[in-house]
């Protein structure tokens, strides 16, 4: 299993380097954020697990024309998810306390890739699949930590694969930063669990499937940031000739910068 991470990632890396794809630069992209998750099929409803969201991935154009593009995307980004019950009740049964709480704390490693459709350059939104690998996994029931982990191999164990569909959509909120939220879902079952009553009878039996809500922040490398003065400073019918000095003022500005920035990276 190593061995396909190291691969994907020398993979992503390599195509995050310096070229032009139709008179575009690659783009890199690092991203920070939260998730809210459930699992469908556990009993415990709500997205009440927070969780934390962070990687890196790389963005390649394959379709341009005026101000709309298709770009592919392609990400490595480590997730944590699970669920989240608090007490329902207090019974004890045998001197076994019983509360109904119940907690899943998962993590995962994921690639996901993506096709995002952007229009002017502001808002994209994305659709495609990522494939996860469960890399730690802690349940507890009625408070207390139970044997199903990693190497359990009982018949209500979890898969450690996760395969599931995505849809996200980002806007940029200042030049390269941009703010994205992201639906994920299981397109298959993550668990089979029969449940019992705390009496011990037969309940049900039950899929699961990972359910989350993502909210992070991003920041693209290598993106030309000329476009988003001309995107800023729209022309809305004051002095043609003033508005175009007011751009060119701006990119020199950002020019500057960025020259700034590739000199300290040289040392």
């Amino acid at each position: 299993m190593k061995k396909i991470y190291t691969i994907l990632t020398i993979s992503l890396i390599l195509s995050m380097v310096s070229m032009e794809v139709k008179a575009q630069i690659v783009k890199g992209e690092a991203f920070l954020g939260m998730n809210l998750s459930q699992i469908d099929g556990d009993k415990a409803y709500g997205y009440r697990r927070f969780g934390l969201h962070g990687g890196f991935g790389g963005m390649v154009p394959v379709f341009q024309k005026g101000n709309f593009s298709i770009d592919f995307s392609m990400e490595i980004a480590f997730n944590q998810r699970g669920s989240h019950q608090g007490r329902q009740y207090t019974d004890t049964v045998n001197g076994k306390i019983y509360t109904g709480e119940y907690d899943t704390y998962m993590n995962y490693l994921e690639v996901p890739v993506l096709f995002y459709f952007t229009d002017k350059g502001m808002y994209s939104i994305g659709l495609g699949a990522s494939y996860g690998r469960l890399v730690g996994l802690k349940e507890y029931e009625h408070g207390e930590l139970t044997n199903v982990n990693l190497s359990y191999n009982g018949p209500d164990k979890y898969n450690l694969n996760d395969f599931a569909f995505i849809a996200d959509i980002k806007f940029r909120i200042y030049e390269r930063l941009k703010l994205g939220v992201r639906y994920q879902y299981s397109m298959a079952k993550i668990r089979t669990r029969d449940f019992y009553l705390i009496n011990g009878e037969f309940d049900c039996t039950r899929n699961q499937y990972n359910n989350s809500i993502t909210a992070r922040l991003i920041y693209v490398f290598n993106e030309d940031r000329d476009k988003y003065v001309y995107d800023d400073y729209e022309f809305r019918g004051d002095n043609p000739r003033i508005h175009q000095k007011t751009i060119d003022k701006k990119i020199r500005k950002l020019k500057r910068k960025q020259a700034r920035e590739e000199k300290r990276n040289q040392q």
